[in-house]
C-alpha cells in the first residue's frame, strides 16, 4: 500500500461567464431553416427554377437585341470626320458611306483592303446574332416541341463570337482611318463610332451572363423520392462524431463490467 504511487488527477474548469437574475434565459437550439421554399413541394421549387432560368435568357436577348438595333442605327451613319490639311476642308466617311473626294476612299476595293474585311466582320456579327436572337424568342414561345439542348451554352458562344467579330470590324476600321490620314488629313472618330463599342461590351456580358445561366442549369433537377438522411454532428463543432454499431455497444458494455469487476476483487484482496 505504502510502496505504491498515488495518482493525482486534476480537471480543468474553464471560468464560463453567467447570467445573474435573468431568468427568461432559453436553452440554445440548432439552427433551423425558417425560409419559405423549405416547406415547398419540389415541384413548385423545380417550376421557380426554370423560370429564373428563362428570365435570365430573356435579360440575355433584351441585351443583344438593344444592342443590335443600336448598330442598325449607326452603321448607315457617318464615323470619321477628316480635316484636309492644306485648305482646311472637313469630309465626313463611315462603314458603308464615302466622302467622295480623292483623298477618302471609294467603294472600289484597294488594298490593303481594311474597309472590306471591317464590313465583311460586321456582316458575320450581326448575322451570328440574329440566330441567337430567334434561338432565344422560340425558347419564349410556348412550348410545342423540345427546346433546343444547351441553349444557354450555344447562345453564349454566338453571342462571343459576335463580339469578337465586332471587335476585328472596329480594329481594321480604325487601321483604315490610319491609312488614309496618315499625309494629308487628320482623322477624329465622331460619337457613331465609340456606340458601337458600347454594343461589343453588351455583347459580351450577354455572352458571360448566359454562360452562367448554362452552369447553374446543368444542377440535377429536385426529385421528389429523395430522403434526407440525418447527418450526426458534433455541437461545438470540435472533434468527429463516432457511429458504434449495436453489438459493439454491447460488446464495450461487458468489457467495462469486467473491468469494473476485476477492480473490485483487487480492492477486497488488498484490504
Amino acid at each position: 500500500m505504502e510502496g505504491k504511487e498515488q495518482l493525482i488527477f486534476t480537471f480543468y474548469c474553464p471560468k464560463v461567464p453567467k447570467v445573474k437574475g435573468y431568468r427568461k434565459y432559453q436553452r440554445p437550439t440548432l439552427p433551423t431553416n425558417q425560409h419559405p421554399s423549405a416547406s415547398m413541394p419540389p415541384q413548385r421549387l423545380q417550376q421557380h427554377v426554370d423560370q429564373t432560368h428563362t428570365y435570365i435568357r430573356m435579360f440575355c436577348g433584351s441585351l443583344c437585341g438593344f444592342s443590335l438595333l443600336m448598330l442598325i442605327c449607326v452603321s448607315p451613319l457617318n464615323w470619321v470626320q477628316f480635316l484636309v490639311i492644306s485648305n482646311g476642308l472637313e469630309l465626313y466617311a463611315g462603314l458603308w458611306i464615302s466622302c467622295n473626294h480623292e483623298l477618302c476612299w471609294s467603294h472600289t476595293p484597294k488594298p490593303p483592303y481594311y474597309l472590306q474585311y471591317s464590313r465583311a466582320f460586321f456582316l458575320i456579327s450581326v448575322l451570328t446574332i440574329l440566330v441567337a436572337l430567334g434561338w432565344l424568342f422560340r425558347s419564349c414561345l410556348p412550348r410545342r416541341g423540345r427546346m433546343t439542348p444547351n441553349l444557354d451554352l450555344k447562345v453564349s458562344m454566338l453571342s462571343f463570337i459576335s463580339a469578337s467579330c465586332l471587335l476585328l470590324c472596329l480594329i481594321l476600321f480604325l487601321a483604315q482611318v490610319h491609312w488614309h490620314s496618315r499625309d494629308a488629313m487628320e482623322s477624329a472618330l465622331l460619337w457613331t463610332y465609340h456606340i458601337n463599342w458600347g454594343s461589343d461590351f453588351l455583347y459580351m456580358f450577354a455572352g458571360i451572363i448566359s454562360f452562367l445561366n448554362h452552369i447553374t442549369s446543368r444542377s440535377p433537377p429536385l426529385d421528389q423520392n429523395v430522403t434526407a438522411v440525418p447527418i450526426d454532428k458534433s455541437r461545438l463543432g470540435i472533434g468527429p462524431v463516432t457511429t458504434v454499431s449495436p453489438a459493439e455497444d454491447a460488446g464495450s458494455g461487458s468489457q467495462t463490467e469486467s473491468t469494473s469487476e476485476k477492480e473490485k476483487k483487487l480492492s477486497s484482496t488488498e484490504l
